[in-house]
């Protein structure tokens, strides 16, 4: 299951306290201050990895806490830093404070970093506060705590093209057919419940494709949880917009699909759309025909039977120069 958003609390070490301690060496029976600073207590540090591809690991652990820095030493020896936590993230997931709602953070790329909770720096020991008038010094000082921040990770898949559709218009047999994807294939609406990606190559050249979970009216008001598939449509450079060829009303379907994607982000309308029709197979000849008299521009194809594949492939390379 795609978990692609989270809510979690990031807690930054504390760090450790300076102390107050003295010399004590034979022969020196009046020594100094002698007391430690502690060490910075760990930040907690995102990042990326494209070893990852859902936030499953966030789910039911609400709470990371880095370590805190060890206290001073006598002899002024510093006390241990903490070691900083590292947490790693899908590329594409986007880090929001929960209480102002600001984008902190939007991993994009492979090994980014980012520093989100700073450990708290250490105390200082009474070997500070020596001076030519204050020679016996109890004062020191106690760390400081580290950061601690409410955030949200939402995942926003990264890909080149998206396939978008009503369900069962046979996305998931298209995205099979033109990459290494695995797709669940049913002859039943939403089969696909989560966004699947699979990868095209086509010699040195690789392209990302998202399968989408079918979209239905009203998706941008979250009607069949839309809203929730439709954010990951504002990463990709394309769309193939994929119609049931068999559809009774194949205008009205397309009408549906377009106005959907403009009332969630109206800037998506202006990316690149090239039209397939799938299961032409379905078809008898002067139905497959007319439809192409009535949609000149689309690739008209059978995932099932592989009709036409290589002239869709060609089409993808064309969206994505």
């Amino acid at each position: 299951m795609l978990v692609d958003s989270v809510d979690i609390t990031l807690k930054a070490g504390k760090g450790g306290d300076g102390i107050v301690s003295w010399r004590h060496e034979k022969f020196i029976p009046k020594g100094g201050p002698d007391g430690g600073d502690g060490g910075r207590g760990a930040s907690v540090v995102l990042v990326a990895s494209h070893n990852l591809d859902t936030l499953s690991s966030f789910r039911y652990r609400k709470l990371f806490h880095a370590e805190d820095g060890e206290r001073g030493f006598a002899k002024k020896m510093y006390g241990k830093a903490g070691e900083d936590l590292e947490l790693l993230v899908p590329v594409g997931t986007l880090v929001t404070n929960q209480e102002t709602g600001e984008e902190l953070f939007d991993f994009t790329e492979e090994n980014q970093r980012f520093v989100i909770a700073k450990g708290g720096k250490g105390g200082l020991g009474n070997v500070h506060f020596a001076t030519s008038t204050h020679q016996k010094p109890t004062e020191h000082t106690l760390g400081q705590p580290g950061e601690t921040i409410d955030v949200t990770f939402e995942l926003r898949l990264i890909a080149d093209i998206a396939l978008i559709g009503l369900p069962n218009a046979g996305k998931s047999s298209i995205i099979n057919a033109v990459t290494d994807a695995d797709a669940r294939i049913g002859a039943y609406p939403f089969s696909t419940t989560d966004p699947i990606l699979g990868v095209m190559r086509v010699g040195d050249k690789t392209i990302t494709i998202i399968d989408l979970p079918g979209l239905i009216e009203g998706a941008h008001q979250g009607k069949g949880l839309g809203d929730k598939f439709l954010k990951h449509t504002q990463r990709v450079k394309a769309f193939l917009h994929v119609i049931d060829a068999t559809d009774p009303d194949t205008a009205q379907s397309e009408k549906i699909i377009t106005e959907e994607i403009r009332k969630f982000d109206k800037t998506l309308v202006d990316r690149p759309r090239q039209l397939v029709f799938n299961k032409i197979d379905l078809l008898n000849a002067d139905e497959l025909k007319e439809l192409k008299k009535q949609f000149k521009q689309a690739v008209f194809v059978s995932a099932k039977a592989k009709i036409n594949i290589n002239e869709l492939r060609d089409k993808i390379l064309e969206l994505t120069p």
